[in-house]
């Protein structure tokens, strides 16, 4: 199949899921503008998107997959992926990437009229507490170090979530929430980049958000991205569409069995809402202040 008609098979299948239609309804329904400029972005992210590897060919495989991924959510929505770390984490991370291109994307062309990002964690967020464009040893597990693949997966997302946090503050809120328990596994120097990034002028929209909890569960680790579009008060485009998953901080990852879960639709889909409704429970019970979310 050419590159051109995969990328329409592509953008056909992601609208048919995002729009909600029906087998019957495919062909009669207009995708709405937040969804149709969503599945653009994402397809355009793909054609840049470069994994770590030195290997081209396995490049190709990887991007291929995280296309599947993508596609996928035509049918379902809920994904999972199972496996090793080493061959798991470049997909998942890859997923989160490209959508963080797009959403930041999306922002920047004022498709988007409000979106919330909560990087949900059990300690402050990998990308901020690392410096730009780096992957240092002391971010992941020692499985990690030297796998240019999996290494590339941090300095990728330094980039993207710092883009994020210099959003628009009148339309992005980034969090960065944790158990207050979680600042003592980073190292002082970690510390000290992270607080640095907080106080950064540009960074408008970075929120941090300590949680009076002593644990995350494990099936609450992850991140959430609650986006609404700029015709939100026309009553089709009223139900916010949810991007949300989880997975293990790098620090964390080991070279056993790993499960990465994805969620992606409107907050109303029946896959979606049960995992929303819990992140969002488990953050207004370790918040001190009302997070506002929808």
């Amino acid at each position: 199949m050419q590159t051109a008609a995969k990328k329409a098979l592509f953008c056909s299948a992601l609208v048919f899921f995002l729009s909600g239609c029906t087998h019957g309804e495919r062909y009669k329904t207009v995708a709405l503008p937040l969804q149709a400029s969503l599945q653009s972005s994402i397809s355009r992210q793909l054609d840049s998107y470069q994994p770590g590897s030195h290997s081209a060919e396995t490049n190709k495989k990887l991007k291929q997959a995280i296309s599947g991924c993508f596609q996928k959510f035509s049918t379902v929505g809920t994904l999972k992926l199972s496996g090793d770390d080493k061959k798991v984490r470049p997909i998942g991370v890859g997923i989160q990437t490209i959508f963080e291109q797009s959403l930041y994307e999306l922002l920047e062309n004022k498709t988007i009229s409000k979106a919330v990002a909560i990087i949900h964690t059990k300690t402050p967020a990998t990308p901020l507490v690392t410096p730009e464009k780096t992957a240092p040893h002391e971010a992941m597990s020692a499985q990690m170090q030297g796998d240019s693949t999996r290494e590339k997966t941090i300095s990728d997302r330094t980039i993207t979530v710092r883009n994020l946090a210099k959003s628009d503050p009148e339309r992005m809120t980034l969090y960065i929430a944790y158990p207050e328990e979680g600042l003592h596994v980073r190292t002082p120097e970690q510390l000290e980049t992270y607080r640095a990034e907080l106080a950064k002028p540009e960074n408008k929209s970075l929120k941090d958000l300590p949680l009076s909890l002593t644990i995350m569960p494990n099936n609450l680790v992850g991140a959430s991205y609650i986006l609404t579009g700029a015709d939100a008060s026309k009553e089709s485009e009223s139900q916010p569409l949810y991007f949300g998953l989880n997975a293990v901080q790098a620090v964390h990852a080991g070279e056993t069995k790993m499960d990465w879960t994805f969620w992606l639709g409107a907050l109303d889909n029946a896959e979606v809402e049960p995992h929303y409704q819990e992140v969002k429970s488990y953050l207004e019970k370790g918040s001190p202040t009302d997070l506002n979310l929808p």
